[in-house]
């Protein structure tokens, strides 16, 4: 089996996303906001402050909709580690970043 890690950023927030890379899709999506914590939806984290929730809510609505384009998978599986892609378009609040980090292979998942 194999897997990928990317980092997803904007210039306030970064979520890690490691995903099984199959048949040129992408599936069982986990997603990081760090401290280990891994969970397969988007984290949909909590602030304090009302412009960091609102920055932070922005962000989730951009990655949503970028998530749902039709050829995303081939844009993260294309990716060469190290790379940056960025994706800014009239719908998006904040330019999202795409850096894939890691390659690795999954010989056995232990259940």
């Amino acid at each position: 089996m194999d897997r990928s890690v990317w980092t997803i950023n904007n210039k306030h927030f970064t979520l890690i996303l490691d995903a099984k890379t199959e048949h040129e899709k992408i599936s069982d999506r986990k997603f990081s906001p760090g401290e280990d914590i891994w969970t397969s939806e988007i984290p949909q984290l909590k602030f304090e402050d009302e412009n960091t929730q609102k920055e932070y809510d922005n962000f989730i609505s951009d990655l949503l909709m970028l998530l749902s384009e039709p050829n995303i998978d081939q844009v993260f599986i294309d990716a060469k580690i190290g790379e940056e892609s960025e994706y800014d378009t009239s719908a998006t609040y904040e330019p999202i970043i795409i850096r894939k980090i890691e390659d690795y292979e999954v010989e056995k998942v232990i259940s």
